[in-house]
């Protein structure tokens, strides 16, 4: 297991989130935003996503939330 995958298996996400992640991962775009950015901020957009979701800032998008997290499953997908 990648210190990625650890990572990804320990934090506690909304499951539509995830589901929503997942499917969305299985298209190329995921994959495609996956290689563009560094995993460390994908990890470090997906905190500041997280945190905007938890305090109910008017700043947060769902859309992207989802997007930075199909793309840290792409990117886990693809080292394993």
């Amino acid at each position: 297991m990648t210190e990625l995958t650890k990572h990804l298996s320990t934090i506690r996400r909304p499951g539509l989130l995830v589901r929503a992640a997942t499917m969305a991962c299985d298209t190329g775009d995921a994959h495609r935003r996956a290689k563009r950015r560094p995993v460390t901020k994908l990890l470090a957009e997906e905190e500041m996503l997280n945190a905007a979701r938890m305090g109910g800032g008017m700043g947060y998008s769902p859309t992207r939330h989802v997007q930075v997290m199909s793309a840290l499953l792409a990117a886990a997908r693809a080292v394993n």
